[in-house]
This record gives C-alpha cells, structure tokens and sequence, in this order.
C-alpha cells in the first residue's frame, strides 16, 4: 500500500478526519488510523477480524429531483457522562492543589490562579447543572444541589491552599452567587426541614471564605441562606436596605479609615464606600 507516500505529511488530526469521512473509529496511533483507512479503502480487514467503525445513525432522506431513498450513515452523538458528587469534589481540590505548576508561580501567574478555581465551579454550577440539556432543575433538583454541594464544599474545604484568593477577573463568585440562588429556588419545596438547613450551613460556610477577601461584596449568598431559612424579609429586599447594608460592611473591611482631628472620617473613604454600593444597583 505504501502508506508512507501518502499519509507522511499528514498530521493525526487530518488522518482522524479521514476516518470520519470513512465513518471509521479514530483510536489508536498514527499507524493505527493508517491502516484501518487502508483496510477500509481495499476491503483487505484479515480473517477473523472486524474493522474498527464508529457508530453510526441511518438519516433517511428522499432526493426531490430523482424521489430515490438515500441512506447516509452519520456518527453518533456521544451522551455526555453524569457527574458524580464525588468526581466532582475531587476535581475542584486538584484544582485548587495546581497551585504548585509552574504557570502558577511566577508573581502574574499566582494572581490568576484562584480566578481559574473560582471559574471552574462557576462553569460545573451554570454550564453542566443551571444550563445543562438534560434540564436538571425541572427534572431532578436534587441531583443539582448535590453536584453544586459538591463543588461549592469541596472550595471551601480546600480555601486555604490558594495562595491568592483575593483575585477573581473571571466573576467566578458571581456566577457561584447566581448558579446557587436558581438551584435553591428549584429544590426548596421538596427539600424536608433538615435538608434545608444542612444547604443553608454550607452556603453559608462559603460566603465566611470568600468574605475576608471581599469576594462576597457584589454577591448575596446570604439571602440565598435565608431563603432556605424562610427568615428573608421580603419589604426590606425589594428596598434594598439589607443588601446595601451587607456591602457597605464589607466595603468597611477592605477600606481602610482616615481619621482626622476630631476622629472623623474624611469624604473619601465615605465617596469611596457610596460608589461601590451605587455600582451594584
């Protein structure tokens, strides 16, 4: 056959394509693919030996010009694994443990590595529960809360080996904020008294990490928490107050105070405060 005048200068992706085109399996090596397009292309597949195909679906169609049926194989769609609760757990801590690669260390690279821990549970929250196709909130809540107990525990547990976990470029925390509020809203009614109250404690267990850092200061995991409490109040919400209050506190933390003669503290720090309310509304 010799394959090497005619696949030599073509890379595996191009041979994996050609595999495609063949409706063919596209494992293995180079030498692999090779042969399996040659014993495909020659009908030469050795005695007792079945070729490698990939699965196909039969699309039926019928040609509006001659009116003949025509039957095109195209490969299956592969349905995407479920996730488990303890998959899940194991990989945000080894991506919270990454902190130790090279690309982590240098002063810039440290700075990005808690938004990408943060980025991952965000995305296990919104794209693989929130905005999954299989629709879990409507068709299984309890499987959401449990992945995103998972994911959301598995980063408090770990917190403390980020090296930098003030830096958030990617919203990750808003995200988490967001994904989490939908998923209690879905599963509150069947949750029993106890179950919401074990979601309120890790939620809340969250929110006392990321605090200190001013991680939490344009989320509201807390109102999350009251839900699940049934101790919101709804008057104080719709005004407001008990958000910007939240806010103002954390402001309080990162910024520091200047104090004058008389112990008053001057208009910029108090400017500075306001704006960073002002910008959340």
């Amino acid at each position: 056959y010799a394959p090497e005048q005619t696949y030599a200068g073509l890379n595996v992706e191009q041979i994996k394509a050609m595999c495609r085109e063949r409706n063919l399996q596209v494992s293995g090596t180079k030498f692999d693919l090779v042969l399996r397009i040659l014993h495909c292309d020659n009908d030469s597949t050795p005695k007792g030996t079945t070729l490698k195909r990939a699965a196909t679906d039969v699309i039926t169609s019928v040609n509006a010009t001659t009116g003949e049926v025509v039957e095109k194989h195209v490969p299956k769609k592969r349905k995407k694994a479920k996730l488990s609760s303890s998959g899940v757990y194991t990989r945000v801590q080894k991506k919270v443990e990454s902190v130790r690669q090279k690309k982590y260390q240098s002063h810039w690279g440290s700075k990005t590595h808690s938004s990408d821990v943060y980025g991952l549970v965000a995305s296990i929250l919104h794209r693989d529960i929130v905005a999954s196709e299989e629709g879990y909130l409507t068709k299984d809540p309890k499987y959401a809360l449990e992945i995103a107990e998972a994911a959301c525990t598995s980063l408090t547990d770990n917190f403390g080996t980020i090296r930098r976990p003030g830096y958030d470029d990617l919203a990750g925390w808003s995200e988490i904020d967001a994904s989490l509020r939908k998923i209690v809203e879905a599963v509150k009614p069947i949750l029993s008294g106890e179950e919401r109250e074990r979601c309120a404690d890790w939620i809340e267990a969250l929110h006392n990490e990321g605090d200190p850092y001013g991680l939490t200061m344009y989320t509201d995991l807390l109102k999350t928490v009251d839900i699940l409490r049934g101790t919101t109040d709804e008057s104080v919400e719709e005004n407001g107050e008990e958000v910007n209050a939240r806010k103002l506190a954390a402001v309080d933390d990162i910024i520091p105070k200047k104090s004058g003669g008389n112990g008053v503290c001057k208009d910029d720090s108090i400017i500075a405060k306001e704006n960073a309310v002002n910008a959340t509304q």
